[in-house]
């Protein structure tokens, strides 16, 4: 499963992402999606936000610690409100291989884990 988290307010952002980012259902930060690893559509608008959200791949573990903290079932599609991660965002203006919070991530454990 992959879930992605919005970093930035899409308010400078083209009407193109901008809808993009509303189509996916995260209309505030800190909100977190989670969707399937083989939709290929999702997957192309998340290539489109990576300029304003952070998304990768989740472990059941913390799958499983979201779904206790919140009292929700996790699955596919649903949507999450979570407080900002412990110690902030790295920079939200730089991409995840460039030391930043943005984009596409080899693993969103560490920081879903910071957000419970």
């Amino acid at each position: 499963m992959i879930a992605a988290v919005k970093v930035r307010g899409d308010v400078d952002a083209s009407e193109k992402i901008s809808k993009t980012i509303e189509s996916l259902g995260l209309t505030k930060k800190n909100k977190v999606l989670f969707v399937e690893e083989d939709d290929e559509a999702t997957k192309g608008m998340l290539n489109r936000a990576k300029d304003y959200i952070a998304y990768g791949n989740v472990s059941e573990d913390v799958l499983e610690e979201i779904e206790e903290d919140k009292d929700n079932k996790v699955e596919v599609g649903s949507k999450v409100s979570m407080t900002p991660p412990s110690g902030g965002f790295r920079s939200t203006k730089k991409n995840f291989n460039n030391g930043g919070a943005l984009g596409k991530r080899p693993n969103m454990d560490k920081l879903l884990r910071n957000m419970i």
